[in-house]
């Protein structure tokens, strides 16, 4: 008699729901404790029965099956050797892997709770400090919330790859994920248990596909950690070689109580017993030889907050292993670093699936290599890659790459997976100078750097991205655009923004807007930040979106012949399938007839392409508005630089559009008429709304509706984000030459702000 696998097709939570009552107990922990009790009985009454069967002729005719010995108490130690089988482990044992995920477990209470001898189980692992976000500043920064970082667990990448960059719902990965990868190497069925509906989205183009043999979704289970438990641990009973448990306990307790309440401790040391009864579950497992991976997703703000801002506390996290690292006992209960820069010395979640996937002998060769994480176990890669790019905007651009090597190992660069270099052991730079031999025309390109520690099965590969890359003669920022600049927002690692020339404010359209409405994202230009809008997160009173509110006599728009321009780097992941969105608006956009001015966003002519248009008016209809047949197209998700200008004296407006990876500068219109619109009445509100119209409610009022109101409510009016980088007003009419100016210098503003 064998314990069975499950069926590949998934298992609800509900499924799995039916038990005895509870009783109550003292606290969640203890409850936990019996709990996990009960079900390692379950697990060795299944090995002993198997066992007398086979010994009586009985069962199913296998010797033994995949009963185990008995499991210890759920407080007793785990017997395991340091490879993760059991104590007598031969290398012909089938590799299996165990990946736990807590979210919401920081490593600074992970190890408060080992020093107590409240976290047994994780007390038995190598716990270490790492860092998720990617790192600040490079293409690998990504928000420190939760669905970034689980697409980072899965395909062992930053968003600069997988593309998912905030809580929306449904989103899908854009890169390979661990499940695919195994299944190309046909490494054995995958399982992954969760308790947040999130993920389970985000895995269920891999379940359709095949990728994930089996998924449940325990969220709405009502005790949905016992659900992730109990399947995870059936899958370990039978045949499954990945499994992935996660857990959301932790961070529930974290957002309701806060880090530093009793509640939040208990939620974790129950927790704890869930990971005892994983451990002891690939114990009794035989055959096999198991890796387990508990890490913490992201971390949370000082005050218990879920931000997603790149700051210290939200990108420190922990990875624990079951086994010896090859970084041998570096960082093994550090203290928690205090500055980015020393975080970034310690492994990343983006290693997380490097490491299952080097453990399965799944990871792809050097010259396919597109994984920014590393393995952390075997042959030691090198760590901290970064590329930077120095002489941009030239035909002598070049990108540096800096490193930390192993201690042994030859080096090798490739780029986009051709060797451009051979280096000896422990060298630690290379620059690569020789682009222009594979360049032939002027553009912004990004490539993918890899470098591999060692040769043959001793190699180890890590890659990553490099900022984005412009060949194009240098032309200098002018000096002029100083002149007539009102507001200024170079956008940083915190939130809200600051003008730099302290004329305005901004911030979320209101107080109790979700964080996840506004997060902090790369920007446009090297080293610089970004601000995404979110339109998925809306208050019940319909507010999305920001607001920038001008000082008394900073309004650009107001006076009987306004004369202003506004300029701003834009990008957006995905286009509105019908109607419009907003992008940037001081009136009612549910009219472009309505007094104000607004510049928005409309369907695209292909699935590639998004429509833009420039809108004013002075109510009673009187409007005059930019191209509409068609609308001018950008490309989706890559940044483009809008300025538009209104001229009231001259009763003209511009608009311009410039791509820098086309190089290309789009004069939408040059001189167009005002019309019959009354330029004095282009300041109907006190604000202008950022991703969003004046009112700050633009869904809402698409549809006419009346709070409360929820995302999605108006449906002919779809949710949108939006991205924003460099945003500028200035009181006057920018010349052509200071808008190329600032095109083709790929600088920020700031950087004449700075002289």
């Amino acid at each position: 008699m064998s314990v069975e696998p499950l069926a590949s097709a998934p298992r609800s939570g509900a499924a799995l729901r039916a038990q005895p009552p509870h009783r109550s107990f003292p606290s969640a922990a203890s409850a936990a404790r019996q709990r996990v009790a009960a079900w390692l009985r379950t697990f060795a009454l299944a090995a002993t029965t198997a066992a007398v069967l086979s010994a009586c002729g009985g069962g199913n005719g296998s010797s033994g099956g995949n009963a185990g010995p008995a499991a210890p108490a759920p407080d007793a130690p785990i017997a395991a050797a340091p490879d993760g089988g059991t104590p007598d482990t031969p290398s012909s044992l089938t590799p299996r892997t165990l990946v736990i995920d807590l979210d919401g477990a920081t490593y600074g209470a992970v190890q408060a709770g080992i020093a107590a001898g409240t976290l047994p189980h994780l007390a038995k692992l190598q716990v270490r400090p790492a860092y998720s976000g990617g790192v600040v500043g490079t293409p690998s920064q990504q928000p420190t919330l939760d669905t970034p970082g689980w697409a980072t667990l899965l395909t062992g990448t930053w968003a600069s790859r997988h593309e998912v960059l905030s809580e929306a719902p449904k989103q899908g990965l854009h890169a390979a994920s661990m499940f695919q990868m195994t299944r190309a190497k046909s490494t054995g069925l995958n399982g992954a248990a969760v308790a947040t509906t999130g993920l389970a989205q985000l895995l269920a183009s891999d379940h359709e596909a095949g990728f994930l043999d089996a998924l449940t979704d325990c969220s709405q289970d009502a005790t949905a950690t016992d659900c992730v438990t109990r399947q995870a641990a059936q899958w370990i009973a039978g045949d499954y070689s990945t499994v992935l448990a996660q857990y959301r306990a932790a961070k529930v307790a974290a957002l309701d109580h806060g880090l530093a309440s009793t509640q939040y401790a208990g939620t974790l040391a129950g927790l704890d017993q869930a990971v005892g009864a994983l451990l002891a579950a690939t114990a009794q497992r035989g055959a096999s030889r198991w890796l387990v991976i508990v890490t913490g997703n992201h971390g949370l703000s000082a005050n218990s907050q879920d931000d997603g801002l790149p700051l210290l506390p939200e990108s420190s996290t922990f990875i624990g292993l079951n086994q010896p690292a090859n970084i041998g006992t570096q960082g093994i209960g550090a203290a928690l670093p205090q500055t980015l820069a020393d975080l970034y010395a310690f492994p990343s979640i983006a290693d997380v699936a490097p490491t299952v996937l080097g453990y399965l002998d799944a990871l792809p060769p050097a010259a396919s290599y597109a994984l920014d994480g590393g393995r952390l176990l075997g042959a030691q890669p090198v760590s901290q890659l970064t590329a930077t790019v120095a002489a941009n905007n030239s035909s002598d651009a070049n990108v540096v790459l800096t490193w930390v090597a192993p201690p042994a190992g030859a080096i090798t660069v490739l780029r986009d997976g051709q060797v451009i270099a051979a280096l000896p052991a422990g060298t630690g730079s290379y620059t690569d100078n020789q682009l222009s031999q594979v360049l032939s025309a002027e553009g912004t390109y990004q490539m993918n750097y890899g470098v591999q520690a060692g040769d043959g099965a001793d190699a180890a590969a890590r890659a990553t991205l490099s900022p984005p890359v412009s060949y194009r003669p240098p032309v200098p920022l002018a000096a002029s655009l100083t002149s007539g600049l009102v507001s200024y927002y170079p956008f940083s690692a915190t939130l809200p923004p600051v003008d730099a020339m302290a004329h305005s404010s901004m911030a979320p359209a209101a107080a109790d807007l979700p964080a996840a409405a506004g997060l902090v994202v790369p920007g446009p230009l090297p080293g610089t930040h970004g601000l995404l809008i979110d339109t998925n997160f809306v208050t019940t009173a319909g507010l999305e979106g920001y607001r920038l509110t001008p000082a008394e006599g900073f309004d650009i728009a107001k006076g009987t012949a306004p004369q202003f321009t506004l300029g701003f780097w834009f990008k957006t992941p995905t286009c509105i399938s019908k109607n419009n969105g907003t992008i940037i608006s001081n009136k009612s956009y549910v009219s472009g007839g309505n007094a104000g001015v607004a510049v928005g966003m409309f369907s695209g002519s292909s699935s590639t392409l998004c429509g833009i248009a420039f809108n004013i008016g002075s109510g009673g209809g009187v409007r005059a508005d930019g191209p509409t047949s068609p609308y001018t197209q950008i490309t989706l998700n890559r940044w483009v630089y809008i300025a538009f200008s209104v001229d009231g004296v001259a009763k003209t407006m511009n608009m311009v559009v410039f791509d820098p990876v086309t190089g290309t500068t789009n004069r939408v219109a040059t001189g167009k008429s005002t019309g019959s619109v009354d330029l004095s009445k282009l300041s109907p509100y006190p604000q202008w709304g950022i991703g969003d119209d004046g009112t700050g409610t633009f869904l809402m009022n698409k549809c006419g509706y009346a709070p409360p109101y929820y995302a999605g409510r108006c449906t002919v009016a779809p949710t949108y984000q939006e991205h924003f980088g460099d945003l500028a007003m200035w009181n006057r009419v920018l010349t052509d030459a200071e808008l190329q100016s600032i095109f083709l210098s790929n600088k920020p503003l700031s950087t004449l702000l700075a002289n």
